[in-house]
């Protein structure tokens, strides 16, 4: 996708609000974020009950609000209802778009021409209403553009483990208790690939060709909770950082300090270390992919759990959330797990999500009016 795409009218913006986010999103109000006239970002979260309290809803309308207001220099927001309610009673929950807009008020910020998507129609909050078929149409069309984004599957969809045969599961099972053996005289470093050199060398795989082996081993070291933070740090942000967890696991064994207040504040989401190698997560999202589907799905939590927290730095929440909820079935008290999930429960996001700096992979130009297009 260009770096800069218009869209001209209502129309051209639903288009595009699965490129924005990545992903086809349900049942969802997507706020599209706005410096001037480009976007500067885009939030998805669930739309609350349909029995929520008006206390409820005011929390909510707040929740995702204040998250917006922390992005750089926003002075308009967008708000795009996505629901699989017909609009036979009229333009569909129009309560939370009037709290959206009370809310947004007080905050200072611009509520610029609200849209809805229904499962029978389209339209703008106010405006006329459209038939479905021709922002299907639109979308599909929009898809033969070479220059379009890749959209990914709904975040249920996209967590789905690739079906592999079920010989090299066992195979992958049985390196795995071989390597559990050799270490039944207690956890040690040494029975443990350095975590640096190991999450380096990992890099240069091609995670479609991962075999029993490589996945054995890459379960055995994320199983070891030290191990994995190592990994993750090297993979996120580099040798030097991963270097840095380190050196303090080892000091950590060695009796010396509980917290390295620097790497917790990173794995929590705070810029302290700069932003995280995207396409270094990436890569390591692919073949921990690949890992975990080549796992029992008893020995996946460790898997992913660190799957959830790269879907987390790289701001996909809701990605993060079915990771999470994957890895609570195959073990509920898996505390990495947890920790992501109380993560996603707060809302938090990682700071570096809203910085000020250059222009984004999907970002949007708009132009003309009717009430979408905000005006600097």
């Amino acid at each position: 996708m260009p770096a800069h795409v218009i869209a001209s009218d209502p129309l051209d913006l639903l288009t595009l609000v699965p490129e924005l986010i990545g992903f086809e999103p349900q049942n969802s109000l997507v706020l599209v974020a706005f410096r001037g006239a480009r976007t500067c970002g885009t939030l998805r979260v669930d739309l609350p009950d349909a029995t929520a309290s008006s206390g409820e809803i005011r929390l909510w309308a707040q929740s995702a609000l204040g998250v917006v207001r922390r992005l750089h220099d926003v002075d308009a927001v967008l708000p795009v209802v996505v629901t699989d309610e017909a609009c036979g009673g009229g333009e569909p929950r129009g309560e939370l778009v009037e709290r959206l807009r009370r809310q947004a008020s007080s905050m200072r910020l611009r509520i610029s021409g609200p849209l809805y998507e229904a499962c029978d129609a389209w339209g703008s909050y106010g405006g006329k209403r459209r038939a479905r078929g021709e922002l299907d149409a639109a979308r599909r069309l929009r898809r033969l553009d070479p220059d379009a984004a890749p959209v990914r599957g709904r975040p249920g969809e996209e967590v789905e483990l690739d079906a592999v045969d079920h010989a090299l599961v066992a195979r992958t099972a049985a390196l795995l208790e071989r390597l559990d053996d050799a270490s039944r005289s207690g956890e040690s470093v040494d029975q443990v690939p350095d975590p640096v050199w190991f999450a380096g060398y990992c890099a240069g795989w091609d995670a479609d060709a991962v075999g029993p082996a490589a996945a054995a081993l890459t379960a055995h070291v994320l199983e070891q909770p030290w191990a994995r933070d190592v990994a993750l740090f090297t993979w996120a942000w580099g040798r030097a950082a991963g270097r840095r967890a380190f050196r303090f696991q080892e000091r950590w064994r060695r009796g010396g300090p509980l917290r390295d207040e620097r790497l917790a504040s990173a794995l929590a989401g705070e810029a302290v270390l700069g932003r995280p190698s995207v396409s270094g997560v990436e890569h390591a999202i692919g073949l921990l992919r690949r890992v975990a589907a080549l796992l029992p799905a008893t020995r996946r939590a460790p898997v992913l759990s660190s799957l959830a927290w790269l879907s987390w730095a790289l701001g996909r929440g809701s990605v993060a959330g079915g990771y999470v909820a994957l890895a609570r079935e195959c073990d509920a008290g898996y505390g990495f797990a947890e920790l992501v999930e109380t993560m996603l429960d707060r809302s938090m996001l990682p700071q570096w999500a809203f910085g000020s700096g250059g222009t984004t992979p999907r970002e949007l130009a708009t132009k003309g009016s009717g009430g979408v297009v905000p005006k600097g």
